[in-house]
């Protein structure tokens, strides 16, 4: 099969993908898998299909897998810990505050975890005043502003996995999109008001679970850190045997796991059609726009904070090196933060009670604020 008829082919899966996702006929990841089946159906003869989809299941997929489910695991037992992260938070102040529950809980990489974040901040935004789409836009936007550095959310050890590195490799090339974000996030700050209000700061130190990954993602493989981390949670918090198995039933997820098996299987596919060729050969005159507006339609078609990652990082991988993957990202949270696909936006606007178009003002504001930072940052790195 040619090229052209494989980016043909490619383009039909991804439309396939995003049609079921949004039409929610049937969650992302039997959307994904179906979406992948048919692209190996038309773009690889029959013994290669084979070959290439056996080859995909090794050390790397168990890598990426376990490291998942151990991460979604944890971030389930750490949700019992959310009066102390709000009492911990609010003696920092009640404007850090504001802002650093939904960051916290933000890194908790749980779905629709927007709504834990909302049910934990709500009492602080009344008592703060904030209308409805302000307090959907601080907690929905700070909820993600961790998505292209941290280390256990699905898209980085996704796309460390596709470009055959780790997920502090990648980190090294993605925090100015972070950056940007956080930069960006702020523009509604003058309107948050100072109060006085009482914390507890010893609530801040429920958070070393997040803080000990965060050191030992630089010493031990992602695995050995994360797992290490909840089985030390488990011990010193006395998880009773029925939690654990409840946290551990969350992370085995069948959802999850399609995603992962479905993206590892969809990057050799491409690989192995030469697709990732081709397209750097056409898009590299166009390098940097191709690497941020592509993953940006994606994100927004899709509303899954990931799925940019998986269906775009594979065709462009050629042309992601260095800061490029910071653009990447950035495009990426763009258009997953635009989409009224996003569970984590419906759900925040559902329980503030707020029409998700009364958010859009925010959004447009913080989103005309990030690109110029992300670009500029970009800019000045690749040239310096």
């Amino acid at each position: 099969m040619g090229d052209p008829l494989n980016l043909l082919a490619f383009v039909v899966s991804v439309g396939l993908i995003a049609g079921l996702v949004l039409s929610k006929r049937l969650n992302v990841g039997y959307s994904l898998a179906l979406g992948v089946a048919l692209y190996g159906a038309l773009s690889l003869p029959p013994p290669e299909l084979t070959a290439v989809t056996s080859a995909s299941f090794d050390v790397r997929m168990l890598n990426v897998t376990l490291t998942l489910v151990l991460a979604i695991s944890l971030s389930y037992l750490l949700q019992r810990d959310g009066s102390k992260i709000y009492s911990g938070m609010v003696s920092l102040g009640a404007r850090a505050a504001a802002y650093g529950i939904p960051a916290v809980i933000g890194l908790l990489p749980m779905p629709g975890g927007a709504y834990v974040s909302a049910v934990i901040a709500d009492p602080l935004y009344s008592k703060l005043g904030l209308e409805s789409g302000h307090r959907v836009f601080i907690n929905y936007w700070w909820r993600h502003i961790w998505i292209p550095v941290w280390p256990l959310y699905q898209g980085i050890i996704l796309a460390a996995a596709i470009l055959h590195s780790t997920p502090v490799e990648v980190i090294r090339w993605t925090w100015p999109a972070s950056l940007a974000a956080a930069v960006s996030g702020l523009v509604t700050l003058s309107a948050v008001p100072k109060i006085a209000e009482n914390g507890i700061p010893r609530g801040l130190a429920s958070l070393w679970p997040i803080a000990l990954i965060a050191v030992l993602t630089f010493l031990l493989p992602l695995p050995v850190a994360v797992g290490s981390v909840l089985l030390l949670y488990a011990i010193v918090e006395r998880v009773s045997l029925r939690e654990l198995l409840g946290a551990f039933k969350h992370g085995l997820n069948p959802n999850i796991l399609l995603i992962i098996i479905g993206s590892l299987v969809f990057s050799n596919y491409i690989s192995a059609t030469g697709l990732n060729r081709y397209l750097s050969e056409v898009l590299r005159p166009y390098g940097a726009i191709a690497v941020f507006t592509i993953p940006m339609v994606i994100g927004f078609a899709t509303g899954v904070e990931f799925s940019f990652v998986t269906l775009t990082f594979p065709p462009l991988l050629n042309l992601l090196e260095g800061y490029m993957l910071a653009l990447a990202f950035a495009g990426g949270h763009i258009g997953v933060m635009l989409s009224p696909a996003h569970s984590c936006f419906f759900l925040s606007a559902a329980h503030f009670k707020c029409e998700m178009r009364g958010v859009y003002r925010y959004l447009f504001k913080a989103i005309a604020l990030e690109v110029p930072i992300v670009v500029l940052l970009v800019y000045l790195l690749m040239v310096l």
